[in-house]
């Protein structure tokens, strides 16, 4: 990935320097025997050691964290973070339990965030604790996105762009009478509905869609608010033969409270001829 700073969930999402992630794919025997030196110099550069040693013998010690087949669960887990998280913060660390789901499985990680080095400039996008609810449920997965993220969903079938027009999600709505931008919203939707789809059979074209955002985004930048077209495709077998499924949406971005966040599936640099995972 051309970002710098570590990889996680498999290299699908980078944080950036002044972040130490402890990926949780090995489980509770992993998580108590080993720290990764990253994170080990940050706890010991700011007296944490002890604090964090608490905080993990304590997620051991919870049966509910873990469930029979080796899966975390999410809310117990972050439960006991919680605890913890005022005694980070007291010594500038900011702690976020993330997740990300995609058809290659779902990753889990830690964030121990120096909040010297980043202050408020870093918001960690799959912090479990911060999912607004929100999510699109292709075949194979459910995306969700976090708070300071509003999304519109582009439906493949039926009159697709009469809906765009007549009905706005409630976050989206939220977010475009809070940042003053329905006006602007209004003159997206109809040009999405114009001029977003092919000539012939009038389905979405991401293409197009491309261009219909680009030509609206700065606008919404003016306003805080950057907008993104996403999609993602899934290849649905058949036996010797199947069919692709697309999912096409806008993603709205409140730069406030997500300054740093990059859509999962960004249309500008995933091409719709292959298949996204």
């Amino acid at each position: 990935m051309s970002e710098e700073g570590t990889e996680v969930a498999g290299g699908k999402h980078v944080v950036p320097e002044g972040v130490a992630v402890e990926e949780l794919n090995g489980g509770k025997k992993k998580l108590s025997k080993k720290c990764p030196p990253a994170l080990l110099t940050l706890l010991d550069h700011k007296d944490l050691l002890e604090i964090y040693d608490a905080m993990v013998e304590a997620v051991v010690a919870e049966s509910n964290t873990r469930g029979t087949f080796g899966k975390w669960h999410d809310k117990e887990f972050d439960s006991i973070v919680d605890i913890y998280r005022e005694d980070f913060a007291m010594k500038g660390v900011r702690v976020a339990l993330c997740k990300r789901k995609s058809a290659d499985g779902t990753r889990r990680w830690l964030e121990f965030i120096d909040i010297d080095m980043l202050g408020d400039t870093y918001v960690p996008q799959y912090d479990v604790a911060n999912y607004s609810g929100q999510a699109i449920r292709t075949v194979f997965t459910k995306l969700e996105f976090p708070k300071g993220v509003a999304v519109e969903e582009l439906k493949q079938y039926g009159n697709a762009r009469t809906r765009l027009k007549e009905k706005i999600p409630a976050h989206v709505q939220d977010m475009m009478t809070k940042k003053d931008l329905m006006t602007e919203y209004q003159a997206l939707v109809d040009h999405c509905a114009e001029a977003g789809v092919g000539k012939k059979f009038k389905s979405w074209n991401i293409t197009k869609l491309k261009e219909v955002i680009s030509a609206h985004a700065d606008v919404f930048e003016k306003k805080g608010v950057s907008i993104f077209v996403s999609h993602k495709q899934e290849y649905v077998s058949h036996g010797q033969s199947g069919h692709t499924e697309y999912f096409r949406w806008i993603e709205f971005v409140d730069r406030e409270a997500q300054p740093n966040y990059h859509p999962q599936r960004d249309a500008e640099t995933k091409g719709e001829d292959c298949v996204i995972s």
